[in-house]
């Protein structure tokens, strides 16, 4: 039988800055002493600029490309890497001291001014970054030497220092982001220089990318932190779950994303591969369109959430992997609290759905999702619940990448997506969905708008302390509780199959794996 990992959290991000190895050409075959892990990942990256591209799969490659200047541990905690220390001297003024022993892929010294830059690109207009949202607060980078820059607020800002731990605030070569501005101010689009030349401080570098094929790193012999112990990784496109899971049963793969649930009991037959179960940040939901009926009325949404049993999908279609979702925020995110969402109750669902003005085959609605994963299953199952209080379900199916699309255009009338919450910090898990003044690329995904949600947001940044802090967020997801915006599912957990051959491949609750770590055992 295969070690089958159950991580509540993962390998500390401690260990990942640790070790050292060997460089190697990646057009050189793979050897027994300087190998290439092989990745299969199911969909293809988005050009490496981390200040205009906010996707999983760019934050899992950048992850090894680029550097932050604070990380995350196992549990999500912060931990100093280009910083050594972070402080706030006022409520509106955070001081960092960097790392001085440290330089990019290209040559270039990491100092102050190069925190500078990356801030203030992210932050530009013209960038139209989709993680500024991050730094709202930022009012000027203030360069004080070489070794510490000073983050300037226009209001308080307490999630500051979650948030520089985002794939958002990865630090690129000054002298690429030099040449971007370049590129822009002649009319060339934002990133167009930095996706030729994604150029980190990490522990790999970038070779080459063929889209829609594979990616290539290579192994920073120079990394601050010690280079690492193979030679590079190939991240290779293998959109079928069943392809890629016969590339790790072959030996073609070395490690492979998004395992599927229902794949477990096969893997269990093989004793060449592990899987390493990560419980995530992600969050999976029904979403409503709250500015049109019938679910601009509450108790429409609330009769859908009540006619919903959540175990019927967590136990019979994803197998228990992970745990029931009552709130926006994950168990990791700080200013989680265990609520109690609306229980499942058929009769009340059909007495709230009466009292809306609805009877017995009233209602027709339509449930868009994309063909991706178990989500189709999982509207055959809403589909039979909701007809068992009289709505009338039509599924409507649409490739993920046209899926996007149409709902970021407020077109469905409801749909399942999730959100994750890669900061550790509930004001992100909040902003990006709920908030009015919501993440920009979600203003007409999840129109709902509430001025006392706004208000309790908003506070948790000028508390004074944690407990206060604490107090607001649980006020928060109460009051979503309530008004069901949304109806939050399930958090699936992250299942990484890797071969019995590697050892060291890292996986965090966000869901981005970091490779220096990695050897292979007969090496």
């Amino acid at each position: 039988m295969p070690h089958i990992t159950k991580l509540a959290i993962a390998t500390s991000i401690a260990t990942v800055l640790a070790l050292g190895a060997c460089t190697n050409d990646a057009s050189q075959s793979p050897s027994e002493e300087n190998r290439f892990i092989e990745y299969g990942i199911a969909t293809d990256i988005r050009p490496l600029d981390p200040h205009t591209q906010n996707i999983v799969i760019n934050w899992r490659v950048g992850a090894n490309i680029y550097d932050r200047l604070i990380e995350q541990d196992e549990n999500l905690e912060l931990q100093p890497s280009l910083a050594t220390d972070w402080k706030m001297l006022d409520e509106l003024t955070w001081e960092l001291s960097l790392r001085e022993d440290v330089v990019f892929h290209d040559g270039n010294v990491f100092d102050a001014e190069a925190v500078k830059a990356n801030f203030e690109r992210n932050l530009a207009e013209e960038t139209a970054s989709p993680t500024a949202y991050l730094f709202q607060a930022v009012e000027e980078v203030e360069v004080i030497d070489p070794a510490t820059v000073r983050f300037h607020l226009n209001a308080p800002f307490a999630s500051l220092p979650a948030h520089l731990s985002h794939h958002g605030a990865s630090i690129i070569s000054p002298e690429v982001i030099a040449e971007d501005n370049e590129a822009v101010a002649n009319g060339e689009a934002p990133g167009s220089v930095v996706s030729e030349k994604p150029i980190g401080t990490g522990p790999f570098q970038f070779e080459s990318w063929t889209p829609d094929e594979e990616l290539v790193l290579i192994a920073n012999d120079d990394y601050w932190g010690g280079a690492p112990q193979v030679a590079g990784v190939r991240f290779t496109v293998i959109p079928d779950a069943a392809t890629r899971l016969a590339n790790l049963q072959s030996g073609n793969s070395d490690v492979i994303d998004a395992v599927s649930p229902s794949s477990m009991a096969e893997i269990e037959e093989n004793s060449d591969i592990n899987v390493i179960e990560v419980e995530s940040t992600y969050v999976n939901f029904l979403a409503f369109n709250t500015n049109e009926a019938p679910f601009d009325d509450v108790r429409v949404r609330q009769a859908f959430a009540k006619a919903i049993d959540k175990n019927e999908i967590f136990d019979g279609i994803v197998n228990g992997y992970g745990s029931i979702a009552n709130s926006p925020l994950s168990p990791f995110d700080f200013g989680f609290t265990e609520i109690d969402g609306l229980s499942f109750d058929p009769d009340e669902a059909k007495a709230l759905l009466a009292e809306a003005g609805y009877g017995e085959g009233d209602l027709d609605v339509t449930l868009t999702v994309s063909t991706e994963g178990d989500q189709v299953n999982i509207a055959t199952y809403i589909q039979h619940a909701l007809a068992e209080i009289g709505v009338n379900v039509e599924i409507e199916q649409i490739e993920f990448a046209t899926f996007v699309e149409y709902t970021g255009e407020g077109k469905a009338q409801m749909f399942l997506l999730g959100r994750s919450s890669p900061t550790g910090d509930g004001y992100n898990g909040f902003f990006t969905i709920l908030h009015s003044n919501k993440q920009t690329s979600n203003q007409l995904r999840y129109p709902y708008a509430n001025q006392d949600l706004d208000q309790l947001i908003d506070a948790t940044l000028a508390a004074e302390d944690e407990a206060e802090r604490s107090a607001y967020f649980k006020e928060a997801q109460q009051l979503v509780a309530e008004e069901v915006p949304f109806h939050f599912l399930y958090y699936p957990s992250t299942l990484t199959g890797v071969s019995n051959e590697l050892e060291g491949v890292n996986v965090i609750p966000t869901g981005v794996v970091f490779l220096k770590d990695a050897a292979f055992t007969n090496d």
